[in-house]
């Protein structure tokens, strides 16, 4: 687990870097805005498309290696990207291409995790994915933070080699897991096809949100910092906090592995979300309130992600969830654009979505609870 935490905590963190330096620069370049940023978000979805059938029917076994093969391919994108960095209908285009490689990575460092998990029980996973999905937040969150100091020291361009060399690094340094290799394989035997009962849907509905939300405060971000001319060192800080609160809320869950208990996570989350919509909807400015609110959506979004994957660990086998997730964020490509069609016409409400969509999450694991209550026993539903 060790191996997973370091290697996806170092992917997280450049992967960070990398997407606030591509919307910064497609929302600010000439021929950018508000309908630029809006195609190339959902373009980016669009590739999430083509990922169940990767990862159903990848040669490659294990979840590490599946992993390294879709690094390999990011870091050739992102050198491709450096070099065509001032045509941004370039940037436009090889950025869909490169969500390609980020949803299948999503789908195999679920498969990595799942395989490391094998074998442990309720707490101790919980614990474990606490713990990874922190470090994996922290990084993700706190990269965009550090993508306007990299560049006052050298060129957006240079910055997106770097990040794709670090790729490259961590994709040979992922490579050699015999053993997850091998669990993966028999996982799959195991399994056979993928469930398609009423808790499998539930999940997936659930997962189709995690991207969503992401994409919505990822895109509306830079766009609320230019009404309110701020810079992007803004939008880093906002990103950064939004990572705190997750990171928070993880440290909470992994320190509380045997309690508290998920009905009151849930009913948590049911309260911060709604209070950090006033606290931004109330605010007369673009400053503390914001960061206030964001502060308080990560600590929400982290407890509900960091519950979603143990309890789907815990639920179904490795090569299951990554089927789950895969087809997930497939599905949520309809979900975003959607959003995003509609906030042209609410462009200074845009900022609703990302809380909108995380309320939606809270309520639809409302709803997995009590669907596994009908069939489970009272000691398993009380987890």
């Amino acid at each position: 687990m060790r191996r997973y935490t370091l290697h996806s905590g170092l992917y997280r963190f450049f992967t960070g870097v990398a997407l606030l330096l591509l919307n910064w620069h497609i929302a600010t370049a000439q021929g950018g805005g508000y309908d630029a940023l809006a195609v190339s978000t959902t373009l980016s979805f669009v590739p999430a498309v083509f990922v169940p059938p990767l990862i159903r029917y990848s040669p490659i076994a294990g979840g590490a290696r599946m992993t390294a093969a879709g690094l390999a391919g990011a870091a050739v994108t992102l050198l491709l990207v450096a070099v065509f960095y001032d045509h941004v209908h370039a940037v436009i285009a090889l950025n869909f291409v490169l969500w390609i490689f980020f949803f299948y990575l999503e789908s195999t460092w679920e498969v990595w995790f799942n395989d490391e998990a094998s074998g442990l029980d309720g707490p101790v996973l919980r614990k474990h994915s606490s713990l990874t999905m922190t470090v994996n937040q922290v990084a993700l969150m706190v990269g965009p933070l550090f993508a306007p100091l990299f560049t006052r020291v050298v060129r957006a361009e240079w910055v997106l080699v770097v990040c794709a060399l670090v790729f490259a690094g961590v994709a040979v340094l992922s490579l050699g897991s015999h053993r997850t290799a091998a669990s993966t394989e028999e996982t799959r035997k195991e399994t056979g096809p993928e469930r398609t009962d009423g808790l499998y849907v539930l999940y997936l509905l659930a997962f189709m949100l995690v991207w969503p939300i992401l994409g919505t405060f990822n895109f509306m971000l830079p766009l609320q910092a230019l009404a309110h001319g701020r810079s992007m060192l803004t939008v880093g800080v906002l990103d950064m906090l939004l990572g705190i609160g997750m990171a928070v809320a993880g440290a909470l869950l992994h320190r509380l592995a045997k309690g508290p208990e998920v009905r009151w996570v849930l009913r948590g989350a049911l309260v911060a979300v709604p209070a950090a919509m006033a606290i931004w909807l109330f605010a007369p400015t673009f400053g503390a309130a914001q960061m206030v609110a964001v502060l308080t959506l990560g600590c929400a979004f982290g407890s509900m992600r960091v519950i979603l994957r143990s309890e789907a660990a815990s639920h179904f086998s490795a090569h299951q969830v990554g089927a789950i997730v895969a087809n997930a964020n497939a599905c949520s490509l309809v979900l975003l654009a959607a959003v995003l069609a509609g906030g042209r016409y609410f462009t200074s409400r845009i900022w609703l979505a990302p809380f909108a969509l995380t309320l939606l999450l809270v309520l639809s694991f409302q709803v997995i609870r009590k669907a596994r209550s009908s069939r489970l026993i009272p000691s398993e539903v009380s987890e």
